[in-house]
């Protein structure tokens, strides 16, 4: 009876195993690229600095208006999926939390960071992630920055983009 016990317990545990190793392979494989031949570039203060400089963020506004705050206009799904960051010893589960980190511009600044390092997308299919996307990601969302841009801030941001290249 003992070893039948024993030989349960050592098909239980390698079925464990196996199906964590499973779990781990689908998670990478969740985790790569779509496409191989995708190349994504580091998302640099120079580009945010575009984006701030298309939008004028340097202006006083540092209202909310809605769900959207800051002059970055930030809204609480993006700080959500950038890690819910924070002004210096805030408390990410406080009232205002959210309204504080949008209308400090580092903590806005570290916010558009992040969401652009953990969610890349090739908006013009170039296969290449860079500046131009991080732009199309922030002006009109991840899931329609495929769209063009208005035509005031795509030629705002276009300037921008060339005297970043020179």
């Amino acid at each position: 009876m003992e070893i039948h016990r024993l030989l349960l317990v050592s098909v239980f545990l390698v079925s464990v195993v196996v199906q964590c190793q499973w779990a781990n392979d689908v998670s990478r494989m969740e985790a790569e690229p779509i496409s191989a031949n995708l190349t994504k570039k580091p998302f640099t203060d120079e580009c945010l600095n575009c984006i701030c400089e298309t939008i004028n963020c340097t202006a006083a506004n540092s209202k909310c208006k809605g769900d959207i705050c800051g002059r970055f206009s930030i809204d609480r799904a993006n700080w959500k999926d950038a890690g819910h960051p924070t002004v210096l010893f805030d408390d990410v589960e406080s009232d205002g939390a959210f309204e504080r980190c949008a209308n400090d511009f580092e903590c806005a600044r570290l916010t558009i960071k992040k969401y652009m390092d953990t969610h890349p997308h090739d908006c013009n299919n170039d296969s290449i992630i860079d500046c131009y996307d991080y732009g199309a990601i922030h002006f009109s969302g991840t899931f329609k920055c495929k769209s063009p841009m208005s035509q005031a801030i795509g030629a705002t941001f276009s300037t921008c983009l060339s005297k970043m290249k020179n």
